[in-house]
């Protein structure tokens, strides 16, 4: 089908393709054997070379192999432009040279997107530590920025006063660095057309505030970062994607009617504390999203608020994923958020380990046996509007039995019920097979919907 085509044609093709991909394609023909090595989208990750459950010798061994592959290739490459280059590497400290090397090399090719990771996968993202950076960014970088679009700098020394030039990025990830507001607020006025704008696992900021004016940023991330007050004040920029991981805290989102998704992480909250309050005023910030994470801390901690039975102003959530335990501590807060969802048209549950706090306090009392077969108001969007159920990681567990019962008794509009059966051994020796058989239970179920489709996967 190629044997025709120009070479120049090939590596267009080849330049749609991830760089691991593009260097599969060498096994095609002779014609294909060395079309990767003009790629456009270029990826050096240790990952493919290093055995992280290898001895610290045999890793030395690899990560030389790896340097060398990479030096190699920036010598051979002929084209004059490059759209994005990347590089992860964990112990940049024994080839500073290379490492500026390869990014002179991306620059001088007026790279548009550049990705720099040398933190080491070794590093805990759930613990607060701090971790010396390994590289620090090259000058010329900064002198030749203003082709790039798109900078990720992770465990990667910068210095923020010099971001002048880079007034095209539209996306920036930063990670594993020190960094004060100061800095990222100094950013924000370098870069007038930022779009995206991640932050994990930064640490020395007092709190995260943006007020600026005029701004473009649309999509926020803030990843388990470390806050000295855990505080966030957001006023100017209308988002259409939120993510915050960390602590719970006080949170001012000033006007976001524009938000399309949002997603809340507070495992990092190490106990349980009646700061249901801030849960509370965040959701009524967030009303316009469409599509709505939140996790199991949440789900304890939300009732504890002034309202623990559900806002008092509707959600506009249309797409609700609850990260769960489906811990009888979750019960109120998972009804708290159907009650709070009445246009809900998909309820996602994803089951997997979660933080239950053993000093966690219910809003009322209540039985965890009899809380889902009670005569309590039914919300409105499991009656009405709710059409598709998924439940990931599927074992078939008491508490994923009575969930499941009441979705199904009351969904009038059910279309779907999608149970994904885990893979997870259990600890009485459960296994797949067992669960499947678990499954057969559900389809016996009494169904509200006579169009309700139940499968089992």
């Amino acid at each position: 089908m190629f044997s025709n085509l120009p070479s120049s044609l090939l590596v267009i093709i080849a330049s749609f393709l991830s760089f691991k991909e593009a260097a599969r394609t060498c096994i095609l023909s002779k014609q294909w054997l060395d079309i990767w090595r003009e790629a456009a989208n270029i990826d050096f990750d240790e990952s493919n070379f290093v055995k992280l459950d290898e001895s610290e010798e045999n890793q030395k061994v690899q990560r030389e192999v790896f340097i060398n592959f990479a030096r190699q290739f920036i010598e051979n490459h002929s084209q004059q432009v490059i759209k994005t280059l990347g590089i992860r590497c964990s112990k940049p400290g024994s080839f500073t040279v290379d490492m500026q090397n390869i990014v002179m090399f991306a620059t001088s090719r007026n790279v548009r997107g550049l990705s720099l990771d040398f933190s080491d996968p070794a590093w805990r993202e759930d613990e607060i530590m701090n971790h010396e950076a390994g590289f620090e960014l090259p000058s010329h970088v900064y002198e030749h920025g203003q082709a790039l679009e798109s900078l990720k700098l992770f465990s990667c020394r910068f210095d923020a006063s010099k971001f002048t030039n880079f007034s095209a990025i539209k996306s920036l990830s930063l990670g594993w660095i020190n960094i004060n507001i100061g800095s990222i607020v100094v950013i924000l006025e370098s870069c007038p057309l930022l779009e995206t704008l991640r932050l994990k696992k930064c640490w020395n900021l007092e709190h995260f505030e943006v007020s600026r004016p005029g701004l473009r940023l649309q999509n926020l991330v803030l990843d388990k970062c470390d806050f000295r007050d855990e505080w966030l004040f957001i006023e100017g920029p209308k988002f259409q994607f939120f993510k915050y991981s960390g602590k719970v805290g006080q949170f001012n989102l000033e006007n976001q009617r524009e938000m399309v998704e949002a997603q809340l992480d507070f495992g990092m909250q190490s106990e349980f504390e009646e700061v249901g309050v801030f849960l509370y005023d965040l959701l009524q910030e967030l009303f316009a999203a469409r599509i709505l994470t939140v996790c199991s801390v949440f789900l304890q901690i939300i009732p504890s608020g002034d309202e623990p039975l559900g806002l008092q102003a509707p959600l506009n959530v249309r797409n609700l994923i609850l990260k769960t335990a489906l811990h009888s501590n979750e019960y109120w807060g998972i009804k708290f958020m159907l009650r709070s969802c009445p246009r809900l048209e998909m309820l996602t549950i994803d089951i997997g380990p979660a933080r239950v706090f053993p000093d966690y306090e219910p809003p009322y009392p209540f039985d965890p046996e009899k809380f889902w077969s009670r005569n309590f108001q039914v919300e409105l969007g499991v009656t009405t509007t709710l059409r598709v159920v998924n439940v990931k990681g599927f074992k078939g567990t008491r508490n994923e039995l009575y969930v499941l019962r009441y979705l199904l008794h009351f969904g009038r509009a059910m279309e779907e019920l999608n149970l994904y059966v885990s893979n997870e051994g259990g600890d009485n020796g459960e296994n797949r097979e067992f669960y499947m058989g678990r499954a057969q239970k559900v389809l016996g179920f009494y169904k509200a919907s006579r169009n309700v489709c139940m499968s089992v996967l």
